[in-house]
């Protein structure tokens, strides 16, 4: 009797691990069987004033996907996002003062978002500010996601800034006048103009894991360098057809949009982020491309430089 008894509670406890195990294999099926969360693709169509939108993948592009803010002119410039918002600029030559905000989803547009700044161009963010750059004024701005304790002046670092980049210490910006990438502590202080020289008064700049890369060659080449300003490489990626407005990056690919003859390109192009498999007309059917994001994408870098 005593062994019968064992045997059986050993029957109960293998049919038992057998049976946890299973239903632990189905819910590991299931969950591997739903769907991720849909990654996207989204620009500034400087030619029009919309914001577009596709797939990770480069299909379902839509270029008015946010209609034009600017009543159709020509407008819009830097773009970045998290993961409930589009931030972008309204950059139009010279007298734009305000940033936009919506979801995700394309609604709740709010034009004036945050007014007050000079010609925004370049835009970025971390998980407690946003930051742009004004090319016809002189400073980098700062203010907090929800808009609020907007600075202007935040960071004084001459004119022709267009480019904006953060990593969890320190905030870079691409001048086009000087053909330079300058650097700061996030807090604003240690302000070095002249880190990194480019070649050709590019103006988007992106940065993902241990690199920088910026538009370079008058906007027909990328750039990268380290985070520490060694390894500088002007022609990273090129040739480019048109002129490369601004760069986005995710964990894979790097993107561009191509301006063209400022509002004449069409395309978007991508390349994995070692340079290989360039694609110039990844996406068709933009109206000047100018500003991109990608959700899904690595807008703050962990690497502490």
């Amino acid at each position: 009797m005593k062994f019968s008894r064992v045997y059986f509670f050993v029957v109960l406890l293998v049919s038992g691990s057998v049976a946890l195990g299973q239903a632990e294999g189905q819910a590991k099926q299931q969950r591997t069987l739903e769907p991720a969360a849909q990654a996207y693709i989204y620009w500034t169509n400087s030619a029009n004033g919309s914001v577009g939108r596709a797939k990770i993948n480069g299909t379902d592009a839509n270029e008015k996907f946010i209609p034009s803010t600017t009543g159709g002119a020509a407008g819009g410039a830097g773009l970045t996002t998290n993961k409930q918002y589009l931030y972008w600029t309204s950059a139009n030559g010279g007298s734009a003062t305000t940033i936009l905000r919506a979801k995700l989803d394309g609604s709740d547009v709010d034009k004036k978002f945050i007014t007050g700044a000079q010609n925004p161009c370049g835009i970025t963010l971390n998980s407690s500010y946003i930051y742009w750059a004004g090319d016809v004024g002189s400073s980098i701005g700062r203010a907090k996601l929800d808009g609020g304790e907007a600075n202007q002046d935040f960071i004084q670092t001459g004119t022709g800034v267009c480019g904006v980049a953060v990593t969890s210490s320190h905030i870079y910006w691409a001048d086009y006048s000087t053909s330079e990438i300058g650097r700061a502590k996030l807090d604003g202080s240690d302000v070095n103009p002249d880190f990194i020289q480019t070649s050709g008064g590019g103006s988007g700049i992106a940065i993902q894991g241990a690199y920088i890369y910026w538009t370079s060659e008058n906007g027909t080449a990328i750039g990268r360098a380290k985070l520490n300003g060694t390894d500088v490489n002007q022609e990273f990626i090129t040739p480019l057809n048109g002129q490369v407005a601004f760069l986005a990056v995710d964990s894979q690919y790097i993107y561009w949009a191509d301006w063209g003859d400022r509002d004449t390109g069409t395309t978007i192009g991508r390349a994995k982020l070692d340079g290989s498999d360039k694609n110039q007309k990844f996406i068709k059917g933009a109206k000047g491309p100018f500003g991109i994001a990608v959700t899904g994408g690595s807008p703050v870098a962990k690497t502490r430089q």
